[in-house]
């Protein structure tokens, strides 16, 4: 893989260094610099696979820091890097850097730098302590940093004071700067560095305390050697990589603390340039050697120095450096797409999440932003990378559409890479897939659009009900004046039948909205489909061939036999008006156990995993259009001919599967044909129950009998036209009827008749007081009256609000047969 070499910050401490013309004389210094910058890259690379560029760029600048610490203060002004070029946000705490430490909002360590584990491993002696784990000398500061630290808010920041002691118990004053990051809620950021009080004197001491194995085991990574020399000129620490140039006999070994004079023949103070070096054996070796900073030792009170020690010829080998190993890995293996792309939109570099991405499409191969990226997305990603590259601000791409044979969907955010190769200015792109993200906001957004619209088609099916109830009704009592024999009669039935129509379109809209009326009872689809079978071959016609196919012992379900009827005739006719050429339309059920359900709960998020009963409808037509596939289920909406579909059929079907608490899937292909999946929960308790007839299979299926009566009932209707009708159909059978337009009229006549009432018929929604309510009153007085509900709404919307009380239940639009068989039956009971 390329080196990615991006340009920190402006407050980054190589941007603030500043080199003079003479450097160009000291090329060792610029292959310490490199060294120090390479292994930044590592932490910044570090910083870019977690998806944060920003605190990577500020690890990247704490760890050029501490390249600068390793190599001490060894550069005075004529080595041109001057303390007072630094920025002044790094020259805090007498010119160093606070401990830098990123944690979850949990208090989980996610990321701490060298400066915090050293700091915390002078305190307590261990480098892996968490701030949390640090020995408080006021147990209150610590529950003080507790709650402050779990009461921090998105964008907020916090300054405090804690007293800590280290392994001697001497006590620390730090000071902790915590900042909570608004872009990445849950990421709390710490600065740690000395307090201001007195007792913080002492601090530098501890924070200057050096890790010197760890600081060996980084300069390694650029072939570098390190020593620290004590004040009397004992050599106190080599690295293993030093050790290893030294000891050039496996019979001999290097003792420490070793003399300074045994191994080079120049005093401490020319140790500078190319100095030679003598091996175990005698043999000399030259070193390129720096002279280091004055540092408290971690080896007792007296100073040390630590030096920086290369191979001579190796100065300017940078591209020999392992750390591009860690940085590849750093890269390839980052949990989210990156790229390296140029500003025409070549893509240079990308790691595994964005191959896999690409693979995923079928477009591994492409090496060009246009040719994975839809027309309009690749003109505004050039557009905005052109504009990062120039400017340096980063840029979001909220929604990207991607070609592919995989309909996928990302965000791009896009970064500057200031160097990448043999490339000057390019981008770096990170990917995140939002496909499953943007699935599921759509099929939230149609389950909202599916809900709203259901509730209009349910109060408009509502109003229309009342209607068709009174045009029925007054049919029906003009029937009774004209028989057959009068020249009215036809035109009365005309009437009728009609409104029977409208009532037929009407239940569909509440099938729709899920407000229908069932009456479901326990059967096996098998059952269903044999009784269906003759009606289906007559629907579909001869050019079309019905092939029916089920699996073995299939399991019962709880479903309106009638509206199941309904579902597999709305589907079969769609999928005969697909083939009118003629084709095959395929019925298939089987059972689908639990544990099958888990796999396709995972494909279609919306349903749970439970047993359930497959009915598939699948035909050899024309097939659904990609883009009208997502829209069949709403009403009005028809791939059909004007003038040949309502565009409720579908929707309808639809509304019937919900109400049954199943689901429905469709999968379509142009010129193959479509299918139509449907889960229906399998019922739990096999036992059939034969269930009750809807009320107009009760109406053909009755014998003729006597539907007078005798009684006193109270009518409650809001609807003057259907009130009407109801009061003038009972009193012509015999019934006193006493009439209110809304439950406190009603209320009040309870009370002068004093309960004189054999049956109340109610509607169910009235103005200032519904049906419902006025009947819990009026049975806290006369618990055994006996109530009829009628009502162009679904019978479940209204009985959660009775509870257990028991009525009885009439929907619109009804005959006056069915109304005088309702009310006969009532108060026969």
């Amino acid at each position: 893989m390329n080196k990615i070499s991006p340009i920190t910050s402006e407050d980054s401490i190589v941007a603030g260094m500043k080199r003079r013309k003479e450097s160009v004389d000291y090329p060792f210094l610029i292959t310490l610099a490199g060294i120090g910058i390479l292994i930044a890259m590592a932490f910044f690379i570090l910083g870019l696979a977690t998806g944060y560029a920003t605190t990577g760029a500020i690890v990247s600048a704490v760890s050029v820091l501490l390249t600068a610490v390793v190599m001490g203060f060894f550069l005075s002004k004529e080595n041109n890097v001057r303390i007072s070029e630094v920025p002044a946000s790094l020259a805090r705490q007498e010119g160093e850097v606070p401990a830098y430490l990123l944690t979850s909002k949990a208090g989980e360590v996610i990321y701490a730098d060298f400066r915090f584990r050293q700091l915390v491993g002078a305190i307590t002696g261990s480098q892996s302590v968490s701030p949390f784990g640090l020995n408080f000398v006021e147990e209150e500061e610590k529950s003080e940093l507790e709650d402050t630290f779990k009461a921090l808010k998105p964008g907020e920041r916090k300054i405090l004071n804690v007293t800590v002691t280290d392994t001697e118990d001497r006590p620390l004053i730090l000071k902790l700067d915590l900042f909570h990051e608004s872009e990445r809620q849950g990421y709390v950021r710490w600065n740690v560095s000395a307090g201001d009080s007195a007792e913080s004197k002492q601090a530098p001491s501890l924070r200057r305390k050096v890790d010197l194995s760890g600081i060996g085991r980084l300069l390694e990574l650029g072939n570098a050697g390190c020593m620290a020399v004590g004040g009397n000129d004992e050599i106190l620490y080599v690295n293993d990589l030093l050790r290893d140039w030294l000891v050039d006999s496996d019979e001999k070994e290097l003792q420490l603390p070793v003399s300074l004079q045994e191994l080079t023949e120049r005093p401490r103070e020319e140790l500078d340039g190319l100095v030679p070096f003598l091996t175990v054996s005698g043999q000399e070796i030259p070193l390129v050697i720096h002279s280091g900073e004055n540092l408290s030792s971690s080896y007792g009170d007296s100073d040390v120095s630590i030096y920086v020690l290369m191979r001579e010829g190796e100065g300017g080998a940078a591209h020999h450096m392992p750390s591009d190993v860690n940085i590849e890995h750093f890269f390839m293996d980052s949990p989210i797409g990156i790229a390296v792309v140029s500003a025409k939109g070549e893509v240079l570099e990308r790691n595994n999440i964005f191959r896999n991405f690409l693979a995923a499409l079928g477009l591994v191969k492409t090496k060009r932003l246009k040719d994975f990226l839809e027309a309009e997305d690749h003109e505004d990603i050039i557009a905005k990378i052109g504009h990062t590259i120039e400017s340096g601000e980063a840029s979001t791409v909220a929604d990207v559409a991607f070609k592919g044979k995989e309909e996928k969907r990302g965000q791009l955010y896009i970064t500057r890479l200031e160097h990448f190769a043999d490339h000057e200015g390019v981008s770096i792109l990170y990917l995140i897939d939002t496909t499953e993200q943007k699935s599921l906001e759509l099929q939230f957004a149609q389950s909202q659009k599916m809900q709203a619209v259901g509730q209009l088609a349910g109060g408009i099916a509502h109003d229309f009900n009342n209607l068709l109830t009174a045009i029925t009704g007054f049919c029906d009592l003009l029937l009774v004046r004209h028989g057959p024999g009068d020249q009215s009669f036809s035109d009365i039935i005309q009437i009728k039948q009609n409104a029977n129509r409208a009532a037929n379109l009407v239940r569909q809209l509440l099938a729709f909205s899920r407000q229908q009326t069932l009456r479901p009872k326990v059967l096996v689809v098998t059952d269903v489909l044999a009784e269906l079978s003759n009606l289906l071959r007559r629907l579909i016609g001869e050019t079309i061939e019905l092939e029916m196919k089920h699996g073995r012992g299939l399991g019962p379900v709880k479903v309106d036999q009638g509206q199941l009827e309904q579902v597999i005739i709305n589907l079969c006719v769609n999928a005969r008006d697909a083939m009118p050429e003629g084709g095959k339309i395929m019925i298939r059920t089987r059972n689908i156990p639990y544990q099958e359900s888990l796999k396709l709960s995972e494909r279609y998020k919306v349903m749970p995993p439970n047993d359930y009963v497959l009915l598939e409808v699948e035909d050899t037509g024309t097939g659904i259009a990609k883009e009208h596939l997502g829209k069949i289920f709403e009403p009005f909406f028809s791939t059909k001919e004007v003038g040949k579909g309502t565009g409720l059929g579908l929707s309808t079907v639809y509304g019937i599967i919900k109400q049954t608490d199943g689901f429905i899937f469709p999968t379509s292909e142009l010129g193959k044909g479509t299918t139509f999946s449907i889960y229906i929960p399998m019922h739990k308790e096999v036992k059939r129950e034969t269930g009750e007839a809807s009320v107009v299979e009760q109406e053909g299926k009755s014998e003729a009998k006597d539907l007078t009566g005798k009684g006193n009932i109270l009518l409650v209707e809001d609807e003057d036209a259907v009130r009407m009708f109801a009061s003038r159909a009972l009193k012509n059978k015999g019934y006193k009827i006493y009439e209110a337009n809304s439950g406190d009229k009603a209320l009040k006549i309870v009370q002068e008749l004093e309960g004189d009432l054999d049956l109340i018929i109610s509607d169910v929604v009235m103005p200032q007081m519904d049906g419902p309510t006025m009947v819990k009153k009026v049975k806290e007085k006369h618990p055994n009256l006996k109530v009829i509900f009628i009502s162009g709404y679904a019978e479940d919307a209204f009985d959660k609000n009775l509870g257990e009380e028991d009525f009885n239940f009439l929907p619109k639009p009804f005959s006056l047969k069915q109304l005088a068989e309702q009310v006969k039956d009532v108060l026969e009971s």
